[in-house]
């Protein structure tokens, strides 16, 4: 588990590069044919393509998602390089979620190697977007998702005692373009209508949508405009990062963007984007499945407790569709996404175990 986890980790595979994906890709083909799945690859021409392994049994099958693709630029691996230290593994993407795919691969080969094989059926789809929204997969996710019996995301989990995910929240991204008209700063001022000035009353406004008791976030990240310090702007554009905790939410803050009325009578608004991601809420199948794992990995003398985050992942995408769904069942540590990201070493074997278990009995 280890040495694939450092074979994976020394290819360095941002999400742009495909090359690199469609390499790591072909790695886990070799390792999934040989036990025994039959391997689908998914091709892509701009993202890395994807992977779908299928192993035959009764029933709906259960699936297990996983990505290869990490937020790390090639070339990381100078500054930030893979090592094994003090109990933890650091380098980049091995938390999120080399790891993951590494503590899957080993629970496959122990149910072989034990011959306690599942009687359900099994599907392992990895895709080489995740980091993106995974603009090209959530398709094939949500495909193999409404097909089975219940979902299992190999992210990490929270913190460095793993714990699992039951509630995510749902993300989106909105454009904001504001037209006015252009005139001379200087000589004829009055005859101009400014896109920014107007886009600032828009900024207070969006901004005034946030909620923190419900844990609804708004965020105007990237704002751009006019042409000329003596030009009156014509033209101003912005991009909002949206996070919501419920569907209800979501739905109250993308009615109220996409209905923006300009308070200049002459200025025009165009919104663009939606929620990428469906808020994952800790109710029903999710809350259920949880309570079933927890009372596995009791049996393993192992603990585990839950967390709600802010980011998404696809298990977004099954949980909105009533699939039960677990999510950061793969590797426990800290700094995802940042420098000094480690996995902590000893509890990564006692993740492969009881995703094992959990395949032999949900």
């Amino acid at each position: 588990m280890f040495e694939l986890l450092r074979e994976m980790a020394l290819i360095e595979s941002p999400t742009s590069d495909k090359v690199a994906n469609d390499r790591l890709l072909g790695m886990l083909r070799d390792r999934f044919e040989t036990l025994g799945a039959a391997v689908e690859i998914v091709r892509q021409d701009e993202y890395g393509d994807h992977l779908v392994a299928r192993w035959p049994g009764r029933g709906k099958p259960g699936l297990i998602i996983g990505h290869i693709d990490t937020v790390w630029p090639s070339g990381t691996l100078e500054r930030m390089p893979y090592r094994e230290e003090a109990g933890k593994i650091y380098g980049p993407g091995v938390l999120d979620m080399k790891a993951g795919i590494a503590a899957l691969v080993a629970a496959l080969c122990m149910m072989r190697d034990s011959g306690n094989w599942p009687e359900r059926a099994i599907t392992v789809l990895i895709n080489s977007d995740e980091e993106v929204g995974s603009p090209s997969s959530r398709q094939l996710v949500e495909w193999e998702a409404g097909r089975s019996a219940y979902a299992i995301v190999m992210e990490p989990g929270m913190g460095v005692e793993g714990a699992l995910k039951t509630e995510r929240k749902g993300l989106g991204e909105f454009r904001i373009r504001v037209q006015g008209r252009a005139s001379h700063a200087g000589a004829f001022p009055e005859d101009g209508v400014s896109a920014i000035e107007e886009m600032a009353h828009q900024v207070l406004r969006i901004q005034a949508l946030k909620d923190w008791s419900a844990g609804t976030t708004l965020n105007v990240g990237l704002i751009s405009g006019g042409s000329a310090r003596n030009t009156i702007p014509a033209e101003a554009n912005a991009v909002i990062d949206v996070r919501v905790r419920t569907v209800k939410e979501g739905l109250r803050v993308t009615n109220a963007l996409q209905n923006l009325e300009p308070v200049h009578p002459e200025a025009s608004i165009c919104v663009t984007g939606s929620l990428h991601r469906p808020p994952m809420e800790r109710e029903g199948p999710v809350a259920e499945l949880f309570e079933r794992v927890q009372s596995i990995a009791a049996d393993l003398g192992q603990e585990l407790t839950e967390a709600s985050t802010g980011g998404g992942s696809d298990a977004n995408l099954t949980a909105a569709l009533g699939v039960p769904t677990i999510d950061g069942m793969g590797a426990a540590g800290e700094n995802p996404h940042a420098a000094g990201e480690f996995l902590v070493t000893a509890e990564l074997p006692k993740r492969a175990a009881l995703l094992a278990h959990c395949l032999r009995q949900l």
